[in-house]
């Protein structure tokens, strides 16, 4: 049986992935590793602004979604809790260690650092976990791959924080110069573990060549920790901790919250019996013991919050502003997820060539156009003559470009494409819009409005994804449809019908094609950001 594999291009993710695909090989599958570039790989933002460890997975999950791929592996704690529709957990492989490893310089170990020593970390749940034994430490939030972090600690900083399961696996566990014992210092939930997902009509083959990579063990424990997280509604900036392990034929839960300065923790603790179901009610038990005994006063947690959009149910691409699925969720809405468009590269030689007669600015519209260039090993920056200025649709867009180490000269915020119109200088000279085949008329006839020549270069084609059934079936019960893009409304109405839920639209362009298409669009967010777009669903609908 052959199979195709998506994966990240990390170090990590290309060995985690590597270790699954061995075994199925092991097992006499051929497997074909497919490298996928994500939000997360070509930003240097930090993790939480980026909208938490779901920017890691969109992309991934995508290439499943459209037939691209079979199967995906990713690491558990990065998925987001929320089911992805048109997926299914295929397997969860023996986990690797939970624990967070201390890596100094010098040999040093955390009672060894020196009073004000900088350790760092992206985690809020490490940094929280560290003060309350540290108050003393200074915690410098840091992105990157594993390499890089580590190369920090003797450089500018004195220590660094990572897993331990990603140090042993890329072969770097002699760096550790502390394990940290997790009945103490808590683990992400699921951290450790691998995720395999394919998709819900997977061939049956498949699916009995993954259930041989399964330990229930593993995946027992992961759905305890996950459970906890879910029902605490905490996003990737709550300080959330959980362990779980099978014991004696009972499944064993400690989870904690701490404060973000590390002055107060609550913990809880509980068992439960060993079955999926069981181990999902054991981390919502705990979770609610945890919410009872004060944990929403010491963190932000969803669950803890008042929610205007209880009952409510809400459809939202995949591919949405960060932290637009965290923000719905908090407010009570039940976020329904799916992937409506995906993106397939085009060949990069009419770029190449307009890049080398020259421009005078570069307008990327999307993080999508950075993505797909970079999947083609497009580099960027080099092929900008001097002198050619860069403008970015928005914070996220000019974010995937510095990661691509391109200098950006001018930031539509809060972002879209008439915020970038306005912010953009009217002139003479030309500007090269490189994008998708068929895009949005904006900022294209704005510019040329402002004088300039544009020239638009299509990098990438948006290819309509089949919906699951259930999305299909809800379709017509839900009680909104956040709208971001001109091709989402479109495949939503080809795969749903009309008429379809009320709309609410990410800017007024996502409007207009909305209604062409036949929707009923009701609010249309003053920004297209999370913030903008959850606040017009709750205007609509609260």
């Amino acid at each position: 049986m052959k199979l195709r594999l998506a994966t990240r291009g990390s170090a990590l993710a290309w060995t985690q992935s590597g270790h699954v695909a061995d075994a199925l090989r092991a097992r006499g599958h051929e497997v074909e590793l497919v490298r996928i570039t994500t939000q997360g790989d070509v930003s240097d933002a930090p993790l939480a602004s980026l909208g938490g460890t779901g920017v890691f997975v969109g992309a991934v999950r995508g290439a499943v979604l459209a037939g691209d791929c079979d199967l995906a592996v990713h690491s558990f704690k990065d998925l987001p809790t929320a089911a992805a529709p048109g997926l299914q957990l295929g397997a969860v492989p023996p986990r690797e260690d939970p624990a967070d490893a201390l890596c100094c310089r010098d040999g040093l170990t955390l009672a060894g650092l020196p009073e004000g020593a900088k350790v760092g970390t992206g985690s809020p749940r490490r940094a929280a976990q560290l003060l309350a034994l540290r108050p003393d430490l200074t915690i410098v939030e840091i992105r990157g791959n594993v390499e890089t972090r580590l190369r920090r600690a003797g450089e500018d900083l004195d220590a660094v924080v990572l897993a331990a399961a990603g140090l042993r696996r890329l072969g770097l566990a002699d760096r550790i110069t502390e394990l940290f014992d997790v009945a103490t210092f808590l683990p992400a939930p699921a951290q450790g573990a691998l995720a395999v997902e394919c998709r819900l009509d997977a061939q049956p083959a498949l699916l009995e060549a993954l259930s041989d990579l399964d330990d229930p063990a593993t995946r027992l424990a992961a759905l305890a920790e996950r459970a906890v997280l879910a029902r605490l509604e905490a996003g990737c900036a709550a300080p959330v901790a959980a362990h779980a392990r099978l014991v004696n034929g009972t499944i064993s839960l400690t989870a904690a919250v701490v404060a973000l300065d590390g002055s107060r923790r609550l913990s809880e603790h509980a068992s439960g019996e060993p079955d999926d179901t069981a181990a999902t009610a054991l981390g919502e038990l705990v979770a609610d013991r945890l919410l009872a005994a004060g944990a929403g006063t010491i963190a932000e947690l969803g669950a803890a919050k008042p929610r205007p959009l209880t009952g409510r149910r809400i459809l939202l691409p995949e591919r949405s502003p960060a932290g637009t699925a965290e923000a719905l969720t908090a407010a009570g809405a039940a976020v329904v997820q799916s992937t409506f468009t995906t993106q397939r590269p085009l060949p990069t030689i009419e770029l190449e060539e307009a890049l080398t007669a020259g421009c005078d600015w570069l307008v990327v519209t999307s993080a999508n156009t950075v993505t797909m260039l970079g999947q083609q090993g497009f580099d960027l920056a080099p092929r900008l003559s001097e002198g050619t200025r860069v403008a970015a649709v928005g914070p996220a867009t000019a974010s995937a470009l510095r990661g691509a180490g391109v200098t950006v000269d001018v930031v539509a915020d809060p972002g879209g494409g008439a915020a970038l119109v306005s912010a953009f200088p009217a002139g003479q000279g030309l500007i090269l819009l490189p994008g998708a085949e068929q895009s949005s008329p904006e900022p294209a006839s704005g510019l040329t409005a402002k004088g300039w020549t544009v020239r638009r270069v299509p990098v990438y084609r948006t290819v309509v994804a089949p919906q699951p059934p259930d999305v299909v079936s809800e379709w017509s019960r839900l009680d909104a449809f956040v709208v971001t893009a001109g091709s989402v409304a479109r495949a939503a109405v080809e795969a749903g019908g009309l008429p379809g839920p009320k709309v609410v639209a990410i800017g007024e362009a996502a409007a207009a094609a909305a209604r062409a298409a036949g929707l009923d669009v009701v609010a249309v967010a003053d920004r297209p950001d999370a913030g903008g777009i959850a606040g017009a669903v709750m205007a609509a609908l609260a």
